[in-house]
């Protein structure tokens, strides 16, 4: 299961670029810092915030995927995936080589309105016990159609580190899941209360 990102943000540049990224939750720390906000109350004044350490293993570019838009929405023209894949990936699916396949797909890039990268992430290199592999799709922009295509061609079946896709220092949107607890979250959080259970309704004896 993969948190669903149902926009990208746009770019307005002419170098392609790829806008996510997968990591790991892998702990929580408090990270103790200086208000330097001015006309606030707490400025000049030393604040504790919660922080959480995510670790983010190597990427793989495993495949290119391009849609062409009607008035549905998306439709997937093409799929190119890379000759030599990682052996986890048999967990999930099993994939054909296509020699012609890049070849085919720059002759059809005129109908293409956007390209993704198909990517994956091994959980086991983030020292975890999950061997079956995350696959996910990770949208392109900048620039214009046959440069993304290239972009992407040139990072078929490679590694993809988090410094190659976001820069140090800069804010970042995250979309996660969780296992989920059912209604004792919102339980613990406080949302709802639980009722009495002097107030269920019983079966019983009724004497007249």
């Amino acid at each position: 299961m993969e948190a669903r990102i149902r926009t990208w943000p746009k770019v307005h540049d002419d170098q392609p670029k790829l806008l996510g990224y997968a990591g790991f939750k892998a702990a929580c720390m408090r990270i103790a810092s200086v208000d330097d906000r001015e006309k606030t109350p707490n400025f000049g004044k030393q604040l504790v915030s919660l922080g959480t350490v995510v670790v983010t293993p190597p990427m793989v570019i495993i495949g290119i995927r391009g849609y062409s838009k009607d008035r549905y929405g998306l439709d997937s023209l093409f799929d190119i995936y890379a000759k030599d894949l990682p052996k986890e990936l048999s967990r999930l699916f099993k994939t054909k080589y296509d020699e012609k396949g890049i070849e085919r797909a720059e002759k059809s890039l005129r109908h293409i309105d956007e390209l993704f990268a198909i990517t994956s992430v091994l959980p086991s290199r983030a020292g975890l016990e999950q061997k079956k592999p995350y696959v996910f799709e990770v949208a392109v922009k900048g620039g214009d159609i046959p440069k993304q295509f290239a972009f992407l061609k040139e990072l078929l079946g490679k590694e993809v580190k988090i410094d190659q896709v976001f820069q140090k220092g800069a804010d970042v949107d995250v979309a996660a899941i969780t296992k989920g607890k059912g209604f004792e979250a919102q339980l613990q959080d406080g949302e709802s209360k639980r009722n009495n259970t002097s107030q269920e309704k019983v079966s019983g004896l009724l004497v007249l």
